[in-house]
């Protein structure tokens, strides 16, 4: 009898284990990122003063390959951006495509995330997102620029339609779909005359 409650014991104490280290290491990420983000809105702030502290946190920013930080205010997102989509970048936060436009600027800027990822939420609930729902991306310069959902789209792995040039400046999120087997593709436009407008307003005012 002994024996067997010591073996139930073990089996609901290695229950706990399997269902509390997803959720601790999920925690311990988290907390990761959101020391990228205060490090990278902290470097943006004190640009002009404290100019040792601001090396310091541009050379551990630089270090890690943060670019930017990416907000969906509708899914609750608020992440740092890697250059960068490999398995490294991709574990930290959202990555960029290096072959695409940067952030903020003119040209197709395209960025991954996880879907289902034990180390953050990343991009796990991007299907849920509608049109019209509101993006902000912010750029190593100060940049903060708003863009708007246009339209979300399933493709296959290889899908060139995704990474291809625009004219103009456009933002294109993506992460896996169907277990992997496909892509989930948000497209998005930038909002003119607001945000950067203000940034521009800002630096003229320093």
């Amino acid at each position: 009898m002994r024996k067997r409650i010591k073996k139930d014991m073990i089996l609901i104490l290695l229950g706990i284990a399997i269902v509390a280290v997803p959720f601790l290491l999920r925690l311990k990420e988290q907390e990761r990122n959101n020391r990228y983000i205060e490090a990278f809105e902290e470097e943006q702030d004190n640009e002009k003063e404290n100019k040792g502290d601001h090396k310091k946190k541009a050379s551990l920013l630089s270090k890690e390959g943060v670019i930017g930080i990416i907000e969906i205010p509708s899914l609750d997102i608020k992440y740092p951006v890697f250059e960068g989509a490999g398995s490294v970048q991709l574990n930290e936060g959202i990555g960029h495509m290096t072959n695409t436009a940067e952030p903020c600027s003119k040209g197709n800027c395209v960025l991954a995330g996880h879907n289902g990822s034990r180390r953050g939420v990343y991009f796990t609930y991007l299907s849920n997102i509608e049109a019209g729902a509101k993006v902000f991306l912010t750029n190593k310069s100060r940049e903060k620029h708003e863009y708007t959902v246009t339209g979300t789209k399933v493709v296959n792995p290889y899908d060139e339609w995704v990474t291809e040039p625009t004219a103009g400046e456009s933002l294109t999120l993506f992460t896996c779909a169907n277990h992997g087997t496909n892509r989930f593709v948000v497209k998005c436009e930038p909002v003119k005359g607001t945000d950067d407008q203000a940034v521009s307003e800002e630096r003229n005012g320093d």
